[in-house]
């Protein structure tokens, strides 16, 4: 018998992405500094929070069983990806349903919106006239007989693991970029020894398979973690799991703040400099830059350093050109 598909707990944020701004340059140049390589990445802090706020606000962070603190932490850093400049048919979870789709039926589906849209004019009179009613139907069907995933299930060295984030530009090459996103807010310490123990596992499980992917991992905590010395414990930690030591190329460390009583978020900060988001985005875009032709992820390299002298090389495959 066939399962029935899980329910699209996303579609409770997608009010936040369709009103967020992804339009405001994604990069600065620091104060001073004339190197146009060591511009930092400006992350968006109001929609992180506006994502957040929506499960707490709701009481799905006081269930940490629940994830959906954590579905709306992987909604943000795919948000964040788009933004940055990859192409948003290759960016999971996608901002619609179905949130995983191979990029190449992206272009299938916009024939297949196009139509249902000016379907739409017509019956609405705003369209030439049509005979929709079996057309429509027909079309209707098309999107149904496509898998609609909710999760990216990636093949590692050792088992499938479903990853958070990931920027998959076709499935014959393989991931170019995978993001673990963790929440927690509670017994910090209790689960140290877990945690990390869970991260190294997953970040070789795909480093061994995947070895020029960038990888990142982030993880978000309460105010409640600055108690008994949590937090000083948590930096130490997500600092080694980044590289040289570690396996990830960027990690960040969140610190959510909200109201017991009323559930209202307050803030969303990275308080320790070396786990900060900024340093985050940068670090895992600069990855897949480095470990990618200059052909590839164009829109990444425009957003950050401008179009080269001369423009981009074509991206048709060299015997072809």
């Amino acid at each position: 018998m066939a399962q029935s598909p899980k329910p699209d707990v996303l579609a409770e944020v997608d009010h936040v992405l369709a009103s967020a701004n992804p339009g405001f340059p994604p990069w600065r140049q620091p104060e001073g500094d004339l190197d146009e390589t060591a511009r930092e990445y400006v992350p968006d802090y109001v929609t992180l929070k506006e994502l957040l706020a929506v499960p707490i606000e709701q009481g799905q962070a006081q269930s940490q069983q629940s994830g959906r603190v954590a579905k709306s932490l992987d909604a943000y850093i795919a948000y964040e990806l788009r933004r940055a400049g990859f192409d948003p048919a290759s960016v999971f979870p996608r901002a619609k349903q179905p949130r995983v789709l191979s990029p190449e039926f992206a272009d299938a589906e916009q024939a297949i919106d196009d139509v249902l849209k000016a379907l739409a004019d017509h019956e609405a009179g705003r369209g030439a006239r049509l005979k929709p009613t079996a057309l429509r139907a027909a079309i209707g069907r098309l999107p149904k007989a496509v898998p609609r995933r909710s999760e990216t299930n990636v093949l590692g060295r050792f088992y499938k693991k479903q990853v958070d984030a990931v920027v998959l530009a076709d499935w014959l090459r393989g991931p170019d970029v995978l993001v673990s996103g963790k929440t927690q807010f509670s017994s910090y310490l209790n689960n140290k020894n877990n945690r990390y123990e869970e991260a190294i596992g997953e970040a070789h499980n795909l480093r061994d398979r995947y070895p020029l992917a960038a990888m990142g991992f982030a993880y978000v905590v309460r105010t409640n973690v600055f108690a008994g010395g949590a937090f000083e414990l948590l930096r130490d930690l997500l600092v080694r799991l980044r590289r040289p030591d570690g396996p990830f190329d960027a990690t960040v460390l969140l610190v959510a703040d909200w109201d017991n009583v009323t559930l209202k978020l307050a803030s969303i900060e990275d308080p320790a400099a070396a786990l900060s988001l900024p340093r985050f985005f940068s670090e895992l875009l600069n990855a897949v830059m480095a470990n990618t032709p200059v052909d590839v992820h164009q829109g990444i390299r425009e957003r950050k350093l401008g179009e080269p002298p001369g423009g981009f090389p074509p991206t048709e495959d060299l015997d072809d050109v």
